[in-house]
């Protein structure tokens, strides 16, 4: 009886101390969701954004800066995000092999052209680019940068990629989706962006119209695997005064998109 009675007291002991290990990794998380979003932040200051006990983000703070997460910077006693989440998830892209064939092709590519190109995959219902090169003397400066994450209604390679999915798989993706403007000339509306979706399908290439940046005009086009599915897109970004050459580029990326699916198995 006693060793039972002893058996539940333990029991009862350490379900508190499971939670407590689950609840402080959600809260090490958000701290370094936190730090995602700043140059570097102050211990009061993650511990206001964060919401939690100075005591307890030092805690937090603490452990993610020994396990070399967070770096502190001692000129100013600030805290910011290393790049060793940066690290492991390229240890992930690394493993991705079809993306090397890409990576090669893009790269032969804007050496051609001489334009910015961009290789991007998507990843939960968003664009996130893997690979960019920019042309050496470019003056178009764009805020696309690799590891970076953006929206498939509002992009060329989005929609590229959307085109590759039923209308019924878009509408579904429309409906959970915050569409807003991000400039002027963003379609916001389904039955003028489904159009859109169509012309993609039709031609094999999508365009970004300043929908995303002001002055840039971006062509874009998917690929796929051998299961046939888009494994991803890349795209040709341009000036707004350069869009007479939207044919001639048109007819590039979907050369290019074309070899990458044929050397993936895709159709």
């Amino acid at each position: 009886m006693q060793n039972n009675l002893l058996l539940k007291g333990v029991l009862t002991m350490t379900v508190p101390k499971s939670v407590q290990s689950v609840q402080s990794v959600d809260r090490a998380l958000s701290i370094l969701e936190v730090l995602s979003n700043h140059d570097s932040l102050s211990l009061v200051e993650i511990s206001k954004k964060v919401d939690l006990h100075k005591a307890t983000t030092y805690r937090l703070v603490n452990s993610l800066l020994e396990n070399e997460y967070v770096e502190k910077i001692e000129a100013t006693k600030h805290y910011r995000i290393s790049l060793k989440l940066f690290e492991i998830g390229n240890r992930r892209i690394q493993n991705i092999s079809f993306l090397n064939v890409a990576k090669s092709m893009i790269h032969q590519l804007a050496l051609e052209i001489d334009q910015t190109v961009h290789l991007v995959i998507e990843d939960k219902q968003e664009v996130l680019y893997i690979d960019k090169h920019d042309p050496e003397n470019s003056s178009n400066y764009m805020e696309s940068k690799i590891g970076k994450k953006a929206s498939l209604y509002n992009t060329a390679v989005g929609k590229a990629i959307l085109s590759t999915k039923t209308n019924e798989e878009i509408k579904k993706y429309w409906d959970n989706t915050e569409i807003r403007p991000i400039t002027q000339h963003t379609i916001t509306e389904f039955p003028k962006f489904i159009n859109l979706i169509e012309d993609a399908r039709e031609n094999a290439f999508a365009l970004d119209d300043e929908e995303n940046e002001i002055g840039i005009v971006c062509i874009g086009s998917s690929f796929s695997s051998h299961d046939n599915h888009a494994a991803g897109a890349i795209s040709i970004s341009i000036s707004s005064k350069d869009r007479d050459l939207i044919p001639e580029y048109a007819k590039k990326i979907k050369e290019t998109t074309s070899k990458i699916s044929r050397l993936l198995g895709g159709i």
